[in-house]
């Protein structure tokens, strides 16, 4: 049974925005319009997003080609409940521009959200979310994968959606030194990855909506593709410590062999990289390609559009595949070294597979495979 990636939606920016009365003064990338009167407790930042996602075009995609078979729905929101700006770690966050909380918590609980949308989008048969954090939109293609090849689906939406630009998200990042703060950047940071010089990223907010379908849902609906899913994989390695990551890249090697399994290595030539900067994925993430791989590209996305988090594995998949039908792979932004495989420079997709890389705090590590030459209908 062969599964395609049919259609999507994304949202992000590259444009910026210094939040300064937070704890940790930081840059941030984010729709601000998406958080007014979150005050009063009736908007959610994460249901304006996703009611851009659910375009006419999305609509009309679902309406008037209906499926043949079973339809259904993940959400890929990082977390089991949002990171409201209502829960400050700190008191002198209690009054600052994220201060909100919202009036009907339960909406706040990912899986009562996911079960909303799910019925926008008359996905009736299996509802589902996943807390995998920074890994979960990617980590759900092996769900998707099970789903549509061994229980006979026809149709499954992913929404990698997450409550990224909040005080408690900002205060953990800031807390544990792991993205871009304004002092950091006093000091010359610049995000980048894989660079010895530059590194990092800003938290960012974002989503995607894709939709998945069998071969026999794509001729019966006649449905463009984007790319065929090839295979995904999720793994775990060997540490005591569920926040770190090993310098040798087990965990990514893990779901490396997952994800090609029954397919040479050799065929993988282009690598969207998990791509957060820090020096240790900088460590573990060149560890594992390079153990397995030789001739391939590979690009970072977070550099440009922020970490969002739980949407960012499959989000940055779908961004790179609309880069490539704009006619090239965009460069690591900020690289300070010419480097032919982990990109300084705008290249050209090469013939071959893609494989795409997210990890996750809580030792989790995936990996999925796409065939996209000659899918260009979307």
């Amino acid at each position: 049974m062969r599964i395609y990636l049919t259609k999507y939606e994304t949202m992000s920016t590259e444009t910026t925005k210094v939040i300064s009365d937070a704890v940790f003064p930081q840059r941030v990338h984010w729709f601000p319009e998406t958080y007014e009167k979150a005050k009063t407790g009736l908007f959610q930042a994460p249901k304006r997003i996703a009611d851009r996602l659910i375009t006419q075009d999305m609509v009309k995609h679902v309406c008037n080609n209906k499926a043949p078979g079973k339809i259904g729905f993940i959400l890929a929101g990082g977390s089991q409940v949002w990171g409201t700006g209502g829960v400050p770690l700190y008191d002198q966050c209690l009054t600052n521009s994220l201060a909100y909380a919202y009036k009907v918590e339960v909406l706040n609980v990912t899986n009562i959200f996911g079960a909303r949308i799910a019925s926008q989008l008359h996905a009736n048969d299996y509802v589902a979310t996943d807390a995998s954090t920074c890994a979960s939109s990617l980590k759900v293609l092996m769900d998707v994968r099970h789903l549509i090849r061994d229980y006979g689906f026809d149709r499954v939406y992913v929404l990698g959606l997450e409550d990224s630009i909040t005080n408690t998200v900002m205060n953990f990042f800031g807390s544990a030194k792991a993205n871009i703060c304004l002092d950091d950047e006093a000091r010359g940071a610049v995000p980048s990855a894989f660079d010895s010089k530059n590194g990092g990223f800003y938290l960012g907010q974002g989503g995607v909506l894709a939709v998945f379908e069998s071969e026999r849902s794509v001729l019966a609906c006649d449905s463009p593709v984007a790319a065929e899913l090839l295979n995904a994989y999720s793994a775990s390695e060997d540490n005591s410590n569920p926040l770190g990551q090993r310098p040798d890249g087990q965990g990514y090697k893990k779901a490396i062999e997952g994800a090609t399994y029954g397919h040479p290595l050799t065929d993988v030539r282009l690598i969207k990289t998990h791509g957060t900067g820090t020096p240790i994925n900088n460590l573990s993430e060149r560890a594992a390609i390079e153990h397995y791989f030789d001739n391939f590209i590979a690009t970072s996305y977070k550099q440009r559009i922020g970490h969002t988090v739980g949407a960012s594995g499959l989000l940055e998949t779908c961004l790179l595949l609309n880069d490539i039908r704009k006619g090239s792979v965009p460069e690591i932004k900020n690289r300070t070294e010419v480097d032919e495989r982990f990109i300084s420079h705008p290249q050209p997709a090469p013939d071959g597979l893609m494989l795409s890389l997210a990890a996750g705090m809580g030792n989790i590590y995936s990996a999925a495979l796409f065939s996209y030459h000659d899918y260009y209908k979307i």
